[in-house]
């Protein structure tokens, strides 16, 4: 790694940091809500930004893919339709993002730039510069240690910090990475080589804390791509499933939608909106057929998609990061680490 590629911040400079990078664009945070709650929100001061805090329950997605996202405006001129593409041009920083998370975001990228490549939103996550904050302290609920997504990452991130203390640890991984680190001025100082091997040993550590890990694919995944798993399996899981898309909308990886026209100025506003295969009208035909009617057919494809060796060979990765949001916000436990679990063992035990 090149000298500019990595430095370490004293976290007294840490506020003028933030500012200057406030001056250069669009940045968004991790910051304290309602009832001591967490968000991703736009900062407007650097004192917002949290520093050591949970990860929140909603993640960043919504960056790269709003739940709402206007594509093109439909217009009538001169008897003629013409189409007007939607840009949002912000410069963007997300800041403090979990590795988790970040990894979220490299998996959505590989899937929006296969063929055909999603070009809108390409063109969003190009202008997003992805500051990850790696974790000492595992999650009350997460198995990232499970996905290759964490406690801190090798490569996805533009910037990567890591808490040592007294000062934090930056390593750069693109150019972007490279700007921003660069804004920290004087405050930003050589790395040292007992900083580097600190943050080695806060990784080790970190790890070891997982204590049982809770996702273990690599049989469940064999199981379900030979079709090792029971009818029933499925059935027993989808009585359950209260089918509120909960387990999509949360996930970082998830990137279901459905196109919708909303009238606009004597015109039209293309939108992607958000759906989960979770819904019962996911799949509806407009011939009336819906090829996933019943929920335990819907439950048995999410799995499948992100698990089945099938998929694994294609994404070249497993379809979560572990961030156990699911398993936060599930009301009926079908969340992914207690379907892996009962397609490992062969039986549901609720």
């Amino acid at each position: 790694m090149r000298q500019q590629d990595v430095g370490t911040i004293a976290k007294p400079d840490l506020r003028e940091w933030v500012e200057r990078l406030l001056a250069e664009a669009e940045v968004i945070a991790p910051t304290p809500a309602h009832g001591g709650d967490v968000l991703f929100a736009t900062i407007r001061s650097a004192d917002e930004v949290l520093w050591d805090f949970e990860n929140p329950l909603a993640p960043p997605k919504p960056l790269v893919l709003p739940q709402t996202e206007p594509l093109v405006r439909i217009r009538r001129r001169n008897g003629r339709l013409a189409l007007e593409p939607v840009d949002d041009a912000r410069p963007r920083v997300l800041l403090n993002a979990r590795s988790c998370d970040v990894k979220g975001m490299a998996f959505l990228r590989q899937m929006m730039a296969a063929e055909p490549a999603d070009e809108a939103w390409l063109r969003r996550a190009d202008r997003l510069t992805l500051v990850s904050l790696a974790c000492n302290d595992p999650c009350r609920q997460g198995f990232c240690v499970c996905c290759d997504a964490g406690p801190s990452l090798r490569e996805g991130y533009d910037l990567q910090l890591t808490d040592l203390g007294d000062r934090l640890l930056a390593e750069a991984a693109s150019e972007r990475g490279r700007r921003t680190l660069a804004a920290a001025g004087r405050a930003l100082r050589p790395a040292r080589e007992q900083d580097l091997d600190r943050r080695a040993e806060l990784e080790g550590e970190a790890r070891r804390r997982f204590g049982r890990e809770t996702c273990h694919f690599g049989s469940a995944m064999r199981r379900l791509s030979a079709g090792r798993v029971e009818p029933e399996l499925w059935e027993q899981a989808s009585d359950w499933c209260q089918q509120c898309g909960a387990c999509s909308y949360l996930c970082p990886v998830c990137y279901c939608f459905s196109v919708a026209d909303r009238r606009e100025d004597g015109g039209f506003l293309r939108c992607r909106l958000w759906d989960s295969c979770q819904l019962s009208a996911f799949t509806l035909e407009a011939s009336g057929h819906n090829p996933r009617h019943q929920p335990a057919e819907r439950i048995k494809r999410r799995l499948f998609h992100k698990v089945s060796a099938q998929y694994y060979r294609r994404d070249g990765s497993v379809g979560c990061v572990g961030c156990g949001r699911c398993v936060r916000a599930c009301l009926g436990t079908t969340d992914l680490p207690a379907l892996v679990a009962a397609v490992r063992e062969g039986t549901w035990n609720g």
